[in-house]
């Protein structure tokens, strides 16, 4: 989960905190049955997640009112949307293609920020580097002589 100024964000309302961002940036009023519609959800549980984040400061909900977000919720907002392109960008460096959103949604809920700081760095080199990431691709068609990991034990499927 992300933190921001002691206050804990799902997956879900990370989601749903930056689609109102981004809703909010192409129009200049939102509705929560826009909302709803957007994020797939049943109104009641949409409600129930703009109360969470009114509670946390992201927002400002009001019954029968358009939804704004506060400071807090558009600088939530833009480190989230920076911190799934940079995942973006270091999985698709990697060629992860299989299980790409599963991937994806671990890291983004799991890796702290050092780590995510880490990540940035070997991502900045590469772009500076292309020929590292060309040389990686044709490590990958190869049949490698060394490996850190076992294989599975039998029985058990790759996920």
């Amino acid at each position: 989960m992300f933190i921001w100024r002691d206050t804990m964000l799902s997956s879900s309302l990370e989601k749903c905190l930056v689609c109102m961002y981004q809703m909010l940036e192409s129009d200049r009023e939102l509705k929560i049955s826009d909302l709803a519609k957007q994020i797939n959800q049943p109104l009641q549980k949409t409600i129930q997640a703009l109360q969470r984040m009114h509670y946390q400061k992201h927002i400002i909900y009001s019954p029968y009112q358009p939804l704004k977000l506060t400071e807090q919720g558009k600088s939530t907002a833009e480190y989230l949307m920076a911190r799934d392109a940079l995942i973006d960008e270091f999985l698709g460096f990697l060629h992860i293609e299989k299980n790409f959103s599963t991937e994806k949604e671990s890291m983004s809920q799991y890796l702290s920020y050092e780590s995510l700081e880490q990540i940035e760095k070997f991502v900045i080199f590469n772009r500076q580097y292309p020929e590292i990431a060309e040389r990686f691709s044709l490590l990958l068609k190869m049949t490698p002589k060394h490996t850190l990991l076992p294989p599975l034990p039998n029985g058990e499927k790759k996920l």
